[in-house]
């Protein structure tokens, strides 16, 4: 069982990278800041519907995220006793989303400090940290879901003594 546990955490450590540090080591060490030229050319409607597109991504992985691992983890056992086992549980949980949520706040904020030059949001494209990052997370949980069920497909179900 205990290399089960350790395969399922390298493959979530593997698509953390990915989905997080991929995207911000692409933008920051590739330099694909948006030119003075390029910002100047830049509606502000569209750096708007890109700013809305991004927060919206992101509000989708934080609703998915306290879902799948907080509701779920709160009724999997409504009895007290199985709460107070997984206390520990619950709290890495909680720990986790607020990491998450400071990770989007942190690279909207950082990146309008250091980007935006004075031109607002029109530093942001498509292919930003902030928008790809949580495009990735939902692209890989629907390939993770997608998988679990041609696999349960093929497999059968799991019968559990």
């Amino acid at each position: 069982m205990k290399f089960w546990n350790g395969f399922g955490t390298f493959w979530i450590i593997y698509l953390l990278f990915f989905a997080i540090g991929l995207p911000l080591v692409i933008h920051y060490a590739g330099d694909h800041h948006q030119s003075d030229y390029q910002m100047i050319h830049t509606s502000a409607g569209k750096a708007f519907i890109l700013l809305g597109v991004g927060t919206v991504l992101w509000f989708i992985v934080f609703i998915y995220y306290i879902k799948q691992f907080l509701i779920n983890l709160l009724f999997i056992g409504i009895d007290r006793r199985v709460v107070k086992q997984n206390a520990k549980t619950i709290v890495l949980t909680v720990v986790g989303l607020l990491l998450l949520i400071a990770l989007a706040a942190g690279i909207l904020v950082y990146t309008y400090i250091y980007e935006s030059r004075g031109y607002g949001w029109r530093y942001l494209y498509f292919w930003h940290p902030y928008i790809l990052i949580p495009g990735s997370f939902i692209f890989y949980f629907g390939l993770l879901l997608g998988a679990k069920g041609v696999f349960s497909k093929y497999l059968g179900k799991v019968v559990k003594p």
